[in-house]
């Protein structure tokens, strides 16, 4: 990996599942994600989330909020992943490609995620200034909700360089 992204955050907001943070927290992990922060009135069972993060809890903080405006507090932009845009007063969509560029130089960036059943409600986009979709099929569009965060750090972690593989050297 080429570089850490310690001014990115990921923000869960309102997950059902324990086997999903602990993937998010696995991916996170994985890229070098700054933080991941999950917005709950739920407890998480800390050794389901060690099991489901492959250990990386061992190395990862989760940090927890009662509400997604304590989570954002620090952050100077805030991006939605979203499916759908719900309404004319959303904001702008963004690809998933290209991300880390956008994102270059803004300061501490949150990337929200809404629940596995519904996503992010109006009231949590409101906090956005854009919107990421992540390409899907058209008659399957719906993602796992750790599996959408694998694709989002991916995103950020990435080189930008289309280099691939060792470099070769002639004589």
């Amino acid at each position: 990996m080429t570089h850490v992204r310690q001014d990115c955050v990921f923000i869960l907001c309102r997950p059902a599942d324990v086997r999903n943070v602990g993937g998010a927290i696995r991916a996170v992990a994985n890229a070098g994600i700054g933080a991941i922060r999950v917005v709950t009135q739920q407890a998480f069972d800390a050794r389901d989330l060690l099991c489901y993060s492959s250990g990386a809890t061992d190395i990862y903080d989760l940090d927890v909020y009662s509400s997604l405006g304590d989570a954002i507090a620090d952050c100077n932009l805030i991006i939605g992943s979203s499916r759908r845009l719900r309404d004319a007063d959303a904001p702008p969509e963004w690809p998933a490609a290209g991300l880390a560029r956008r994102v270059s130089g803004a300061g501490k960036t949150a990337v929200l995620f809404g629940c596995e059943r519904t996503g992010l409600t109006r009231d949590e986009l409101s906090h956005c200034s854009a919107v990421v979709t992540i390409p899907t099929m058209q008659n399957f569009p719906s993602m796992n909700l750790a599996h959408a965060v694998a694709c989002l750090s991916y995103e950020l972690a990435r080189p930008e360089s289309d280099t691939v593989g060792p470099q070769v050297v002639e004589d």
